[in-house]
């Protein structure tokens, strides 16, 4: 850490911070290992983090522990100064052991804000709640070390600063600012919350594992009554030297869940804002609360003051002490509406499916106030509800698609906490196991629990009368897994605590955190984030019909129990999902299905000219697919034929150019390049298991590294550069570099995303370089085996090159002409995110479906990833975050791409599968200043044998029989199922 920067007149934690940031680069730290040992040694030291106490001075000096020390310095405060293991890991980046007193706000000011260390800071104090004291365990003994007048003084002045900042009343930092407000040392009486009660009852679990039962009674079914259960157990059976803590736990309860507050609160915040346009309403819903009739209707009273709270934050007649007031009124309110709904929970049983409905409404509105949800999900949910509502004939069918919908909540609210902490909660596991509890506490202490109760019975309730069940290890579960991809797969199930490690296998089924752009073939895969459903490898999974399901928090534990094991994933057309043991009954069943026959890679040769060419796009139409270049050449041929300068301009290196390098010797003296492959694809034919991996794995790195040595020659050269300077100087403009082989976008094989784009290069040397990485893509492992079983002449796999110039797109995205989840012609699927190739890899991405024909829009994800990526003048594409918005397409644009879907089918005639039907266009978009720019367009390809499979069919059998039934709102779900 440089010790030589100018130290401001602030405390020493913000000179550290500040210089910590200010180098270049990170310092390099220990293992993770080394790290956790010494987080450990500081929660077990009387000291903790601290070397020694000293006062830090106004003028930026330091001075010995003396009385009035800093008295001839501009005054200062006293607290603990930081020892060499502290220093070492803030010079790593991990801002632990943060002293509030006297901290400057002015590095979390501002649209620039430093976002990543306020969330440092904010996982810090979660931790020090959650593992009694965490790393000042220790040091809260050590007399000086925290003065807690100045950490309150020092966090609320950085609070009241924030919220005089206009930049922290944007809705995308709600969330962050009222976790700033729940986690941060304000001065605040002892008051009881959930959150303390859940951190109470883990530490106890911690301490004594027999417990454990109850601690997790609490945390997933909590009610009042608890407090009794856990005064019993301390009599039974609890160490004495625990009783007190037990007995602490058991007061914090009964207070939780003490009446009278609410009216309370909701008086005191509107005295504290008298005069403005919230406190009469505040009045009005304390008095509604007061005459309310059951918990239902207190319940919809607290969440619609929550909703109201959070909209009325940014009121400029409010000043920063009244914003305070407010926030800290809906972490109160939040409270009371945990513990209204706990008494709800045993209601449910004699509830009909439109009271259940009822709660949902006012869930998702307490779900918007505490920063969950964006309005725009909180009006699809209303939405949602209204159609089911005003449907007088509502069917099974539609009751089952709307709550499909609505089981979004959770994901929603997980994905959101994820955008704001999962960077940094993820980073600090390498220091502190414990911080993937951040989020998970979160969302468990919130309406999210009572959420999701309720739509879990619901959900329950919709596939009992479609006569559909999901399986999870023999367990009937009715919400929680949602299908993506139909399939069946069997393998070894991947689902470690973290996330797997090392190579993938061909038969591996993986529970992953997301969908990831580089993911080789696999068998099956879970999602504990969907991403984007039109990405890459999405769009290979549903044309192989691999099984995709998210798997919902909830449910994550039961997989990752069988880690390891062999089972059976499979996903029907309508959603049914079973992921069950493997059992000698499925022999028969696989041994029937046959699920991949059928996909077979067979390009034209008959149509192949390899005459070495390179071609501009204006000169390539549909028809040169699998002549002169691939399906994303010629495509863009065709968009720039009817469209013009929408798509960006261009040219297509041939197939022949890559197959004249075949000619040459795979070594002096040796046979052509061409006729060794052919020698070698025969060899590994007739090998089997660990033999022919190896056999593969030497084959495809000595051909890859042949292909990036060779020069392809003075005349190949000179044609490049000539090209390139068509599109503009040297240096001043960047290329995307894609290969576009013969063996993409077939009928019945999609490839997409299979093989290398190289993003934004800039200049002639580097384009040159990119072209052979380009020419070696397919010939990866990852590429080779999503492809190869399906080929039957795999030596004629030929890349052609597209080069094209580089879009600075705003917000890019896919679209699907069709409802990717249903089939449904008339609508548009959409995935969209901020930046350069948005949603192709992977990244959770705004979700939208979109009637082609009236232009509703319902609006299925929002754009989660953290980061963006944007062109570098340099080259290549820099991570940048991503705003948080929680709208990407505007309206303008979402009618741009309506009325272009209108013209596909029109222009785009050779969009059609093997039997000549036409097929819906899968097509890469973006969008600068309003305007669209097409990047390219490809047939929307699914796997027909999950669509006509014997097995799959059946589970859906009794669906097809009860979809068009009636369903009776007012009537009550069996009990047994929910």
């Amino acid at each position: 850490m440089p010790r030589d920067l100018p130290r401001p007149r602030v405390a020493l934690c913000v000179v550290l911070l500040a210089s910590v940031f200010a180098s270049a680069a990170e310092a390099k730290l220990p293992d993770s290992s080394t790290l956790r040992l010494w987080i450990e040694e500081m929660k077990q030291s009387p000291r903790g983090p601290f070397e020694r106490i000293r006062w830090f001075c106004a003028d930026g000096s330091i001075q010995p522990p003396e009385a009035y020390a800093c008295r001839d310095h501009g005054g200062g405060v006293q607290h603990g100064e930081w020892n060499a293991r502290t220093v070492e890991l803030r010079d790593g980046g991990y801002l632990i052991a943060n002293v509030y007193a006297g901290i400057s706000p002015t590095p979390f000011l501002g649209p620039d804000a430093r976002l990543s260390w306020l969330d440092q800071m904010l996982l810090e104090r979660f931790l020090i709640k959650v593992d009694d004291g965490w790393i000042i365990r220790g040091a809260r003994t050590y007399r000086g070390a925290l003065q807690a007048e100045d950490e309150e003084s020092g966090a609320r002045a950085l609070v009241l600063a924030m919220l005089a900042d206009p930049a922290w009343l944007a809705p995308a930092r709600f969330t962050r600012l009222r976790e700033s407000v729940r986690l941060l040392p304000l001065p605040r009486g002892d008051q009881a919350s959930a959150a303390k009660v859940r951190h109470l009852a883990l530490e106890l679990a911690e301490k004594d594992t027999a417990f454990t039962p109850l601690r997790a009674k609490i945390h997933n079914a909590p009610e009042a009554g608890d407090a009794d259960a856990v005064r019993g157990y301390a009599r039974r059976q609890a160490p004495a030297s625990l009783r007190q803590q037990y007995e602490s736990l058991a007061t914090q309860i009964e207070a939780l869940y003490a009446t009278g507050g609410t009216v309370e609160t909701l008086q005191q915040t509107a005295a504290a804002l008298e005069g403005t346009a919230l406190a009469p309403q505040l009045h009005r819903s304390a008095e509604e609360f007061a005459a309310a009739r059951g918990d239902a209707k207190r319940f919809a009273v607290v969440g619609a003051v929550l909703a109201q709270m959070r909209e009325a934050l940014a009121d400029p007649a409010l000043s920063p002490e009244q914003r305070l007031v407010l926030l800290e009124a809906s972490l109160e309110l939040e409270d009371d509406a945990y513990t209204i709904a706990t008494t709800l929970l045993p209601e449910l049983e004699q509830a009909s499916r439109r009271q259940r409905l009822d709660r949902l409404g006012g869930a998702v509105d307490a779900l918007y106030g505490v920063g969950f949800v964006t309005n725009r999900h909180r009006e699809g949910v209303h939405a949602s509800l209204e159609r089911i509502e005003r449907n007088p004939s509502l069917d099974v069918d539609t009751y089952r698609t709307e709550l499909r919908y609505l089981a979004r909540v959770p994901e929603w609210s997980s994905a959101w906490l994820d955008f704001n902490f999962g960077e940094t909660m993820r980073r600090w596991m390498a220091i502190e196991p414990k911080s993937h509890l951040f989020t998970q506490d979160r969302l468990r202490g919130s309406p999210l629990l009572f959420y999701s109760r309720v739509i879990d019975g619901l959900s329950l309730d919709a596939n009992r009368l479609a006569g559909i069940e999901h399986d999870l290890f023999g367990r009937k579960v009715g919400a929680g897994l949602r299908a993506l991809n139909p399939g069946m797969a069997r393998g070894t199930l991947v689902a470690p605590a973290e996330a797997p490690e090392g190579g993938f296998s061909r038969d591996g089924i993986y529970l992953l955190p997301e969908s990831t752009s580089d993911l080789p073939r696999v068998s099956g895969i879970l999602t504990r984030g969907e991403g984007s459903s039109l990405s890459h490898v999405q769009l290979l999974a549903r044309n192989l019909g691999i099984p995709n399901v998210v798997v919902g928090e909830e449910h994550v534990p039961a997989v990752q129990r069988r880690d390891g094991e062999q089972v059976v994933l499979a996903v029907s057309p309508q959603g049914v999902v079973q992921l069950t043991e493997s059992s000698p009954r499925w022999d028969e069943i696989f041994g029937r299905e046959h699920m991949e026959e059928g996909v077979v890679i067979r390009p034209d040769l008959e149509k192949l000219d390899l005459t070495p060419s390179m071609v501009p796009l204006s000169r390539l139409r549909a028809s040169d697919s699998g002549r002169l270049s691939g399906p994303k050449g010629a495509n863009l041929g065709e968009l720039k034929h009817f469209f013009g300068d929408r798509v960006p301009d261009g040219f297509v290196i041939t197939f022949g150019v890559f197959r004249k390098l075949l000619d040459k010797p795979i070594e002096p003296g040796g046979p052509s390049t061409f006729e060794w492959m052919k020698r070698e694809y025969r060899r590994i034919a007739r090998l089997s298991g660990p033999a022919r991996d190896q056999a593969v794995s030497t084959f495809l790195a000595r051909l890859r590294g042949w292909i990036e040595r060779q020069d392809p020659g003075a005349g190949f050269r000179q044609g490049l550069k000539v090209a390139l300077d068509r599109l503009g100087p040297e240096g001043t403009f960047g290329v995307f570099v894609r290969s576009d082989t013969n063996v993409e976008d077939l009928p019945g094989f999609t490839g997409a995303g299979l093989n290398l784009t190289v993003s934004n290069v800039v200049g002639y040397e580097q384009v040159l370089a990119a072209v052979k990485e380009v020419w070696a893509s397919p010939f990866t492992e990852r590429a080779f085996g999503w492809r190869q079983s399906h080929m039957e002449q795999p030596e004629y796999v030929f890349p052609a090159v597209v080069v094209q110039r580089s879009f600075p797109s705003e917000k890019s995205g896919v679209l699907v002409t069709v409802d990717v989840d249903t089939g449904r012609p008339g609508w548009l699927s959409v995935a969209v995110s901020e930046g350069v190739g948005g949603a192709v890899e992977g990244q959770a991405a705004e979700s939208l479906l979109i009637n082609q024909t009236t232009g509703e829009v319902r609006y299925l994800a929002q754009a989660t990833a953290a980061r963006k990526a944007v062109l570098s003048p340099r080259g290549g594409v820099d991570k940048v975050p991503a705003s948080g918005t929680s709208q990407v397409l505007e309206p303008g644009e979402i009618q741009q791409l309506i009325a272009f879907s209108k013209l596909v089918a029109e222009r785009f005639p050779s969009l059609r599968d093997e039997d000549g039907t036409p097929l819906p266009a899968d097509v890469e978009f973006a969008f600068r200043d309003g305007r669209l720019t097409l990047l390219q367009i490809r047939a929307f390809n699914e796997s027909r044998n999950a669509q006509r499979s014997a097995y799959l069919s059946q589970l859906d059998a009794e669906f097809r029989e009860r979809g068009a039934r009636r369903v009776e709102l007012d009537g009550v779900p069996r009990a047994e199922d929910t």
